[in-house]
This record gives structure tokens, sequence and C-alpha cells, in this order.
């Protein structure tokens, strides 16, 4: 269904010759051993038969031009890579993709672009294997499943596993960018013209060969295999590795080759002929080649007695962390220290920010955020090795050079800045979809066998958007961004756990040395006179709505900062204060003006020359009356301001509605240079927040 089965073979001899840099390690035993060229058969053998038994919807083809700009301008490229040698661009948090179309099938990779936590059946823990239709059908059920209400399996009432474990999120993607990104990849590359005979993939012998060879070497400890369900790890604990006695670490037939010096492998090349055994030359030389403890006797070993640890892809920086790990994993006990020079935060707080780091490096959030000031992240940038740079990896891409008001926002001051209720249900649910608002109702899913039907294949209609028995599931959430609908990169739907939602939120307001729990203070209630007052502030003396959205769209068309409307419900009232005194302070390089207000004794007022005359009568703190103001602002007291406001010029013909990418969707590029020059002269700001 994924894969072409002539790809299985080749990725399993030599992973690295195809996606240089991968974390799927070489297993040097599939080409040194005699019999490893028939091991590798036997496995692909086994994972080819016991794959998922289905055939995906067949897709149609989209536009390659307009999936290249979706791909630049949506946000893959914080996480992926494109381009080979020194051509590479991206981050380096998940795979190349410029060879994807010599793997995989294209119908199954535009469904996981649409949605790559979507399963085909859910998986029964307790029965080891997935629910088939039928599973439902004799309880009188329909084949559907899903987080919230369809969690259980018809036959024992089980928690079942109803979504892809992937940290990839739902990018809340239509069915035609999805089409158009997965066309725009398989440009890159195709399959080769002729492929090697693989039929053998097709012999039961063979694979029942194979499901032993996986079991040696211990495959499903990284793998989801069919079969293997319940199988462990092979591999030995490594807690407490560096304080494993040195006569217990095997350095088999190269023990006199470390005691005196004598490296096969030259790993210090600069440095003297020094004796590695020792506890970090055992581990840099396993590390760095696992089978170098065989020289010697491999000829003489049994195919289980041998090594069986595959050679994982290090970098030398890579290499002197892990064996710098594992020297340091020796346990309380085995330091010979006290236990309180071990890290364990004392203080909730610090707790909290360790726990937050886990799960913000889980899922990259570095790829499109600065989260610390002087943040330096890894990324391809016409090189064939990763660099360090400043910043988050999107602000380095050359797509946003000219664009960073578009890219999403500094984190820096989050838990300070948005209410962390509000923050939990942003996480949830990135495009803030009412409660009123519901995605469509999911269809029961179309069996196996009738997907793998041609005949209930239809043809596609004349709709864009739909494929009949092609057409993809809907999906929760919006194709928007909640806050900034302006934005290109629209932050995307991670699927976190509860358990997630609550250490982030917890991380950003340790982050920010706030109190918790937040008791969020009531808004003191306007005067008409005091409402008067803010309006004519807003409208003279900061002219906000040149640059925030309103929900009007020919206005929205040039708006680049968040609604006012959104402010009550996600800002923290004194953060917005600061804000609106010195934005630059909280945010260095933000376009928000600074200088709105100066101080007058110890108050601060408006800074205009002639302000009207009730706001120079007002002799409360202007700043202050403007945040009441715009926590408590109306939909109707927004339209009034929009229309005492300065008119905007007119947008040309085909700029009327906000741009959600690099094109429009007949493929023509969105006038991005007007819109830049308008922040320019307008002095627009990305808002409170």
């Amino acid at each position: 269904m994924k894969l072409r089965k002539e790809w299985i073979p080749v990725w399993l001899k030599d992973p690295q010759a195809f996606r240089p840099g991968t974390k799927m390690p070489t297993f040097w035993r599939f080409t040194d051993d005699e019999d490893g060229p028939e091991d590798l058969k036997a496995v692909a053998a086994y994972l080819w038969q016991n794959s998922f038994d289905a055939k995906a919807p067949a897709q149609q083809q989209g536009d390659k031009n307009r999936g290249k700009d979706l791909f630049e301008s949506r946000g893959c490229l914080a996480c992926h890579s494109i381009g080979e040698e020194d051509t590479k661009m991206g981050g380096t948090f998940a795979a190349n993709l410029t060879r994807v179309g010599e793997k995989a099938n294209y119908d199954y990779i535009v469904r996981w672009i649409y949605n790559p936590r979507e399963r085909w059946a859910p998986y029964s823990a307790k029965e080891h294997r997935d629910l088939t239709p039928e599973d439902y059908a004799k309880h009188g059920l329909p084949f559907l499943f899903d987080t919230e209400l369809h969690s259980k399996s018809p036959n024992d009432g089980s928690e079942l596993q109803v979504q892809n474990m992937t940290v990839m999120p739902n990018l809340r993607l239509s069915e035609q960018d999805a089409r158009d990104i997965a066309t725009y990849l398989f440009s890159l590359s195709s399959p080769p013209s002729s492929s090697e005979d693989v039929s053998f993939m097709d012999d039961p012998k063979l694979a029942e060969d194979g499901k032993a060879e996986i079991k040696q070497y211990g495959c499903a400890g990284c793998h989801e295999i069919k079969g293997f369900e319940e199988e462990q790890r092979i591999g030995k604990e490594l807690t407490t590795e560096g304080a494993t006695p040195l006569e217990r670490l095997d350095f088999a037939l190269l023990t006199q080759n470390a005691e005196y010096g004598r490296d096969p492998l030259k790993l210090h090349p600069n440095d003297k002929e020094q004796e590695w055994y020792n506890h970090r030359g055992f581990f840099e030389h396993k590390l760095s080649e696992p089978k170098i403890y065989d020289t010697g006797k491999s000829q003489y070993l049994e195919g289980k007695d041998k090594l069986r640890m595959p050679k994982p892809y290090l970098t030398e920086e890579w290499r002197t962390g892990l064996t710098t790990l594992l020297l340091g994993s020796v346990g309380a006990e085995g330091a010979n220290v006290p236990a309180a020079l071990f890290y364990n935060p004392q203080d909730g707080r610090r707790q909290d920010i360790q726990n937050g780091w886990w799960v913000i490096k889980k899922y990259n959030c570095m790829g499109c955020h600065v989260l610390q000031p002087g943040q330096r992240v890894p990324l391809f940038n016409n090189s064939a090795e990763p660099m360090m740079t400043g910043g988050a990896v999107l602000t380095s891409m050359p797509f946003y050079q000219s664009t960073k008001e578009l890219l999403p926002p500094m984190l820096t001051s989050e838990g300070a800045r948005v209410d962390p209720d509000w923050l939990m249900k942003f996480l949830k649910d990135p495009s803030l979809m009412p409660s009123g608002e519901k995605p469509a109702a999911v269809p029961a899913s179309p069996s196996p066998s009738a997907a793998a039907s041609p005949a209930a294949e239809a043809k596609p209609s004349a709709a864009t958007n739909d494929q009949t028995g092609g057409r993809l599931q809907p999906q929760p959430g919006a194709n928007r961004n909640g806050v900034r609908p302006y934005l290109q990169v629209h932050m995307p739907t991670f699927n976190f756990s509860p358990n997630e939602l609550r250490v982030l939120v917890r991380f950003f307001m340790a982050v920010s040395s706030q109190n918790e729990p937040y008791i969020k203070e009531p808004m003191e209630p306007m005067t008409e006179a005091e409402r008067s007052i803010a309006r004519n502030i807003f409208v003279s003396g900061t002219p906000c709505l040149k640059c925030h959205i309103t929900g009007e769209p020919v206005h929205d068309a040039r708006a680049i900062a968040p609604n006012f409307l959104l402010a009550g419900q996600r800002l923290k009232p004194d953060w917005t204060f600061r804000w609106l005194l010195d934005p630059a302070q909280i945010s260095p390089g933000t376009a928000m003006p600074t200088g709105l207000f100066k101080k007058e004794g110890d108050r601060w007022v408006v800074n205009l020359p002639n302000p009207p005359t009730d706001v120079a009568n007002y002799h409360s703190d202007h700043a202050r009356l403007l945040v009441r103001y715009m926590f408590l602002i109306t939909p109707d007291e927004q339209r009034r301001l929009l229309s005492a406001s300065p008119a905007l010029p007119t947008p040309a013909a085909g700029q009327q509605k906000p741009a959600t990418t690099g094109r429009n969707f007949n493929g023509k590029r969105n006038d991005r240079a007007s819109v830049a020059s308008h922040r320019s002269t307008a002095k627009i700001s990305r808002g409170p927040g």
C-alpha cells in the first residue's frame, strides 16, 4: 500500500545509499555474511507478505507548480529537506523528500499528507491484530473509529489504537492541496526504468525464514510489524552501562590492540597511539563500527552467535555525545558521588521547564518558532552538511527573507502574554473552530476488500475536490490559522495528548515566571465617556486597524495582525499594557511601532502633538484605558471603529482575499511586494501577540 515492492530490498541493503543521514541503521551482515543476501530477501518477503492488505483509493494528479509553492510556504521545510549534495535546503528533523517518488505509492502519500494520523483500520492490543469491517458488522455496527466517540472495540470493549502514532502533524490541508504537494514531490524523482526481479518476495517459505531473521535482528524494537506486537527489544539495558567493570566489556580479540594503542579504525588520527582499553575506547569503537568486536572470529560463529547491533549513522559530534552519555550512565551507586550532585529540580518551575523541553524537542517546535533568546538550530541552506544558524529554521529560508512578518511569531514571552486556558484550547485546535461549527461527519470507512476492488473506484467527477471512491475522509479543524489567518505557515494540529497539552502550557508559564494557577481578574466595565475617549485614541493616536484583522474581507486582504475580538479571551492585561508601551523590548525586530505613548508624571498618555479634546482632558492612564477598551470590544464597536478609521488604498483586482498560500488557487502568485509596501508605509505591526 505504502511502498513500491522493488524498493524494499534496496532500502534494506543500504539505507545510507538511498538517503544519506537517515536514522535507519545499516545491517552490515546483509552484505558481509555469506548468507546475508538470502537473509535480506527473507526479511523483505516477510514484510511484503505481512503488510496491511489494502489499496489506497486512486487519486488524481495535482498541479506540481502549485504544490511546490505550497510545500515552501506552508512550513514543510521546517522539518523536511529537499535537494541532494550541496543543493539541500530545509530542516534536519525529518526525512529528505527528494527521492520519495522512487520509494512510495502516490495514492498513499496523498492520504498521508492530508492526514498522517488516519489509520486504515483500528488496532486491538488485546487481540494483537487490526480489526476488520466484519468485526463491526457482526455486532450491527458501522466500521467507524475515531478518538472521540468510537475508540472501543466492538468485540470486547477494550480501548483501540485508532490513530497512527506519528509526530507528523496535520496541516489541515484541502484535498487538492494534498494532491498538489504529492504531485510536486513525485516530480522530483521517479522509479528506475528497470528494476531487479523481486518475485521472491511472494515466496511463503522465504517469508517464514524472514520471520526468524526479524526476530534475530530485533526490527520490532523500532517498527510496528505484524506478528511481533509483543516482541521486546533485544538490546541490553544501558542505564548503568558506564559502571560495568572493564573486564566485563568484551573487547574480544582486540584486547591487546586496545592495550597497546593500535586502533584499526583510527578514530583519533591526530593523536599519537594511545591505549583505548577503557570504557571510552570500548563505547567509541562499538558506536563507530559495531562489528569490530567480531574481528578474527566471525567465520567460526553461527549466525545467532554473531554480533547483531547494526551500524548507526553518527557524526563525530553525535558519537562523542553518546559516548559521554554512556560514560555518565553509572547510577547513583556507581558514581561514587553524593546523590545531591545529580540534576534533580527541587522546585516545580524548573521541573515544568525540563518536562516542556522534552515535548518541544519531540515535535520540533523550534523549526518554526523562536522559543528562547539566542536560539540556534541546524539546517541545510544549499549545503551538503547541516549548519547552525540563529533563530528558527524557517527564518533562514530564502522564500521568507522579504516577508518575515508572515512567519510564525516568537514565543519567548508566550506564558506572560496569553491566558493559559486559551492556550490549551489553541494547542488542541489551532484553527479555533467555533463550537457551533462542526466538521463534516466522517462516513464509515470502506472495507479493505472494497478499497482494493476496481469496481469500487468510480470515475472522478468534474468538481476539483470531489473524487468519488477516492475522496479523502473529512478531518477536524479548518484549513486556516485561528489567530493569524494572514500567515502562510499555518500552525498545524499536532494531536497532543492531554498530558502533553498540560506540560506545554506549564512550560510556557514557567519560562515566563508566571504564577500557577493563573487567576484572571475581571475587567472593569467602561463608561460611555471612557469608550468614546478610547475610540478617539484608537482612531487618531494609534491607527491600529490599518494592521489588525476585523473580519471585513476587503480590509483583511492587507491586515497582518490578529483580530482585537480575541484579545479579551486570549491575552493577559499586564502583558498587553507593557507591549503597548515598548513592543521592541519584548520582541526585538517587531514591526509594531514604539513611542505610541509617553510618560507624564505617573501615567502614560497618547503621544500626539494635538490630541482630541476629550483625550487631552482624560487624566487617568491612556494606555491602561486602551487595554480595557481592547479587552471589552464588541463586533459592533469594531465595525464602528473601522468606519471611522482612515480608508486604506483599495487592493488591485485579484487581491481582495487574504492569501493562504504563496500562490492563488489558479496558480498566479500573490502580490507580496504590494503587501510589503503597505506594511512599510503604514508602519504595520503584528499587533498584541
